[in-house]
Protein backbone atom coordinates (compact mmCIF):
# COMPACT_ATOMS: atom_id res chain seq x y z
CA UNK A 1 0.00 0.00 0.00
CA UNK A 2 1.40 3.58 -0.97
CA UNK A 3 0.83 6.75 1.25
CA UNK A 4 -2.90 7.10 -0.56
CA UNK A 5 -3.78 3.85 0.65
CA UNK A 6 -4.61 2.04 -2.95
CA UNK A 7 -2.61 -0.58 -3.22
CA UNK A 8 -1.75 -1.04 -7.15
CA UNK A 9 -2.65 -4.10 -8.90
CA UNK A 10 0.99 -4.29 -10.85
CA UNK A 11 4.29 -3.58 -9.33
CA UNK A 12 5.21 0.03 -10.21
CA UNK A 13 8.28 -0.46 -11.64
CA UNK A 14 10.94 2.21 -13.32
CA UNK A 15 7.80 3.45 -15.99
CA UNK A 16 9.15 1.22 -18.73
CA UNK A 17 8.04 -2.26 -17.33
CA UNK A 18 11.20 -2.89 -15.43
CA UNK A 19 14.03 -4.89 -16.88
CA UNK A 20 12.14 -4.55 -20.80
CA UNK A 21 12.90 -0.88 -20.64
CA UNK A 22 15.99 -1.62 -23.44
CA UNK A 23 13.39 -3.14 -25.63
CA UNK A 24 10.91 -1.02 -25.43
CA UNK A 25 13.18 1.96 -26.33
CA UNK A 26 15.03 -0.46 -29.50
CA UNK A 27 11.03 -0.74 -30.67
CA UNK A 28 10.47 2.76 -30.59
CA UNK A 29 13.50 3.55 -32.49
CA UNK A 30 12.40 1.10 -35.37
CA UNK A 31 8.96 2.95 -35.19
CA UNK A 32 10.23 6.69 -35.40
CA UNK A 33 12.65 5.26 -38.47
CA UNK A 34 9.76 3.71 -40.29
CA UNK A 35 7.76 6.83 -40.08
CA UNK A 36 10.36 9.15 -40.74
CA UNK A 37 11.48 7.69 -44.40
CA UNK A 38 14.02 5.06 -43.40
CA UNK A 39 17.32 4.90 -40.70
CA UNK A 40 18.89 7.74 -42.31
CA UNK A 41 18.01 10.28 -38.68
CA UNK A 42 15.17 11.96 -37.63
CA UNK A 43 13.58 14.36 -40.07
CA UNK A 44 13.72 11.67 -43.13
CA UNK A 45 17.08 11.77 -44.49
CA UNK A 46 17.94 15.49 -43.78
CA UNK A 47 14.65 16.99 -45.90
CA UNK A 48 13.32 19.92 -43.97
CA UNK A 49 10.86 21.65 -45.52
CA UNK A 50 11.55 25.52 -45.09
CA UNK A 51 9.31 27.84 -45.04
CA UNK A 52 9.93 29.10 -49.14
CA UNK A 53 9.65 25.54 -49.91
CA UNK A 54 5.95 25.65 -48.04
CA UNK A 55 4.80 28.44 -49.90
CA UNK A 56 5.86 27.40 -52.91
CA UNK A 57 4.09 24.10 -52.62
CA UNK A 58 1.02 25.83 -51.85
CA UNK A 59 1.56 28.49 -54.26
CA UNK A 60 1.99 25.43 -57.03
CA UNK A 61 -1.49 23.69 -55.41
CA UNK A 62 -3.34 26.63 -55.66
CA UNK A 63 -2.18 27.17 -59.14
CA UNK A 64 -2.97 23.21 -59.76
CA UNK A 65 -6.18 24.01 -58.64
CA UNK A 66 -7.00 27.18 -60.57
CA UNK A 67 -5.81 25.03 -63.76
CA UNK A 68 -8.27 22.30 -62.81
CA UNK A 69 -10.98 24.78 -62.10
CA UNK A 70 -10.42 26.10 -65.77
CA UNK A 71 -10.62 22.99 -67.32
CA UNK A 72 -13.30 21.79 -65.75
CA UNK A 73 -15.02 25.00 -66.33
CA UNK A 74 -13.81 24.44 -70.02
CA UNK A 75 -15.22 21.02 -70.28
CA UNK A 76 -18.77 22.16 -68.75
CA UNK A 77 -18.67 24.62 -71.37
CA UNK A 78 -18.16 22.41 -74.29
CA UNK A 79 -20.95 19.81 -73.05
CA UNK A 80 -23.06 22.91 -72.80
CA UNK A 81 -22.42 24.08 -76.00
CA UNK A 82 -22.56 20.50 -77.73
CA UNK A 83 -26.06 19.93 -76.19
CA UNK A 84 -27.36 23.08 -77.66
CA UNK A 85 -25.86 22.15 -80.90
CA UNK A 86 -27.31 18.69 -80.79
CA UNK A 87 -30.74 20.79 -79.70
CA UNK A 88 -30.49 23.35 -82.11
CA UNK A 89 -29.98 19.93 -84.87
CA UNK A 90 -32.72 17.82 -83.64
CA UNK A 91 -34.80 20.88 -83.57
CA UNK A 92 -34.05 21.56 -87.44
CA UNK A 93 -34.20 18.09 -88.25
CA UNK A 94 -37.68 17.82 -86.77
CA UNK A 95 -38.60 20.85 -88.71
CA UNK A 96 -36.76 19.19 -91.57
CA UNK A 97 -39.04 16.38 -91.85
CA UNK A 98 -42.13 18.17 -91.12
CA UNK A 99 -41.57 20.67 -94.35
CA UNK A 100 -40.74 17.41 -95.92
CA UNK A 101 -44.07 15.81 -94.89
CA UNK A 102 -46.12 18.99 -95.92
CA UNK A 103 -44.04 18.71 -99.27
CA UNK A 104 -45.60 15.18 -100.27
CA UNK A 105 -48.75 15.96 -98.91
CA UNK A 106 -48.75 19.08 -101.48
CA UNK A 107 -47.37 16.72 -103.93
CA UNK A 108 -50.02 14.04 -103.13
CA UNK A 109 -52.97 17.03 -103.38
CA UNK A 110 -51.94 18.12 -106.69
CA UNK A 111 -51.59 14.96 -107.90
CA UNK A 112 -54.80 13.83 -106.86
CA UNK A 113 -56.44 17.21 -108.59
CA UNK A 114 -54.84 16.46 -111.74
CA UNK A 115 -56.26 12.77 -111.56
CA UNK A 116 -59.75 14.79 -110.81
CA UNK A 117 -58.99 17.36 -113.73
CA UNK A 118 -58.23 14.24 -116.02
CA UNK A 119 -61.47 12.76 -114.71
CA UNK A 120 -63.35 15.82 -115.54
CA UNK A 121 -62.16 16.80 -118.74
CA UNK A 122 -62.87 12.93 -119.95
CA UNK A 123 -66.58 13.41 -118.66
CA UNK A 124 -66.92 16.46 -120.57
CA UNK A 125 -65.41 15.29 -123.77
CA UNK A 126 -67.90 11.84 -123.19
CA UNK A 127 -70.50 14.56 -122.54
CA UNK A 128 -69.79 16.47 -125.41
CA UNK A 129 -69.33 13.56 -128.28
CA UNK A 130 -72.97 12.48 -126.24
CA UNK A 131 -74.74 15.32 -127.18
CA UNK A 132 -73.04 15.89 -130.63
CA UNK A 133 -74.59 11.94 -131.05
CA UNK A 134 -77.89 13.03 -129.77
CA UNK A 135 -77.98 16.41 -131.95
CA UNK A 136 -77.24 14.17 -134.59
CA UNK A 137 -80.13 11.30 -133.50
CA UNK A 138 -82.88 13.90 -133.02
CA UNK A 139 -81.88 15.55 -136.55
CA UNK A 140 -82.13 12.11 -138.19
CA UNK A 141 -85.72 11.46 -136.18
CA UNK A 142 -86.84 15.10 -137.40
CA UNK A 143 -85.99 14.08 -141.36
CA UNK A 144 -88.02 10.96 -140.68
CA UNK A 145 -90.87 12.24 -139.57
CA UNK A 146 -91.14 15.09 -142.11
CA UNK A 147 -90.15 12.28 -144.47
CA UNK A 148 -93.13 9.91 -143.10
CA UNK A 149 -95.35 13.16 -143.12
CA UNK A 150 -94.42 14.22 -146.67
CA UNK A 151 -95.22 10.23 -147.66
CA UNK A 152 -98.69 10.07 -145.60
CA UNK A 153 -100.17 13.46 -147.53
CA UNK A 154 -98.87 11.74 -151.13
CA UNK A 155 -100.84 8.83 -149.54
CA UNK A 156 -103.95 10.11 -148.67
CA UNK A 157 -103.70 12.59 -151.93
CA UNK A 158 -103.79 9.75 -153.86
CA UNK A 159 -106.71 7.84 -151.74
CA UNK A 160 -108.74 10.91 -152.45
CA UNK A 161 -107.90 11.02 -156.29
CA UNK A 162 -108.80 7.63 -156.23
CA UNK A 163 -112.05 8.12 -154.97
CA UNK A 164 -112.88 10.68 -156.74
CA UNK A 165 -113.01 8.44 -159.78
CA UNK A 166 -110.69 9.46 -163.18
CA UNK A 167 -109.66 13.26 -162.64
CA UNK A 168 -107.87 14.92 -165.05
CA UNK A 169 -105.95 17.71 -163.92
CA UNK A 170 -106.85 21.60 -165.43
CA UNK A 171 -104.79 23.46 -166.72
CA UNK A 172 -105.37 26.89 -164.78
Amino acid sequence: MDATGITPVMPMGDGFGGGNAFIWIFGLLILLGLFNGGFGGFGANGDVATKDYVSGAIANQTTQSGIQDVLLSSANNNYEVAQRINDQTMQLMSQNNANTINAIQGFNTIGSKIDQLGFRLDQCCCDIKTQMLQNRLDDAQAALVTAQGAISNANQSQYLLSMLGSYTPGAV
